[in-house]
């Protein structure tokens, strides 16, 4: 015969061995997603109207992580002219790995909702940004009527960024009011910079309402976080990144 403290005893223990269990099935498939956006492929949501009008605020992509990096940083595999890019603005720091998983867990909890940074940054600040590649180490860049023009080293005309990309997408250029100076922001003319060894220059499609490198310079390669390869998010531009 089992007394009553007996019963309760077993069925406590049954009770903790079953939260066990889904504890940890629950930290299995965590782990496992924190594995598989880590090497493979990781979502993640647009926050801002930068990349207007082929991808508006709330848009959601499949990212591919830059994973393979010589001991300088430096890219294995550089982005190319017109790839689609998440990156780490300069005057970002980098967090430490812990708070990276957290990050990650958040994400997964809140279906991209919700970020780490979105309690600990300022509301204007972005931790991670989606811009395009313009321009690569060696080019020279420079702007008119917020469109870019690229020459690469050793050749001896400008092309437009469409065809140095290889790729067609639309562009938001303001209005701006009459004797608007050209070199007043936002006025989409920049002179000539010439870009040096692994030197970024990258660009919001909202040509109008974009913190870019037109503002904070150019990037490096610790910068640049991962290429974005699909949108499946609206349904308008579900299908691979323009």
């Amino acid at each position: 015969m089992f007394s009553l403290g007996s019963r309760l005893s077993y069925r406590d223990g049954r009770t903790y061995k079953r939260r066990s269990r889904v504890l940890g099935k629950v930290l299995a498939v965590f782990l496992g997603y924190l594995v598989f956006t880590s090497f493979f492929v990781e979502t993640w949501k647009l926050e801002t109207d930068s990349m207007r009008p082929g991808y508006p605020a709330g848009s959601r992509f499949f990212v591919h992580p830059y994973l393979l990096r010589a001991r300088d940083r430096t890219l294995k595999f550089p982005p190319e002219r017109g790839d689609f890019v998440v990156l780490r603005p300069p005057y970002m720091k980098m967090r430490p790995w812990y708070l990276r998983i957290a990050d990650a867990l958040i994400r997964l909890v809140t279906f991209q909702n919700l970020t780490l940074g979105s309690f600990s940054r300022e509301e204007w600040e972005n931790e991670l940004m989606f811009k395009r590649v313009i321009a690569v180490p060696g080019d020279t860049i420079r702007m008119e009527e917020s469109i870019a023009y690229i020459k690469g080293m050793g050749e001896d005309y400008f092309i437009s960024e469409f065809e140095a990309g290889g790729t067609g997408y639309d562009l938001v250029s303001e209005v701006l009011p009459k004797d608007w100076s050209s070199d007043l922001p936002l006025s989409g003319n920049m002179d000539s910079i010439v870009l040096g060894e692994d030197e970024y220059f990258v660009l919001g499609d909202n040509r109008a309402a974009s913190n870019d490198s037109r503002y904070w310079g150019t990037l490096t390669s610790d910068m640049l976080y991962g290429r974005v390869f699909f949108s499946y998010w609206p349904p308008g531009s579900f299908g691979r990144i323009q």
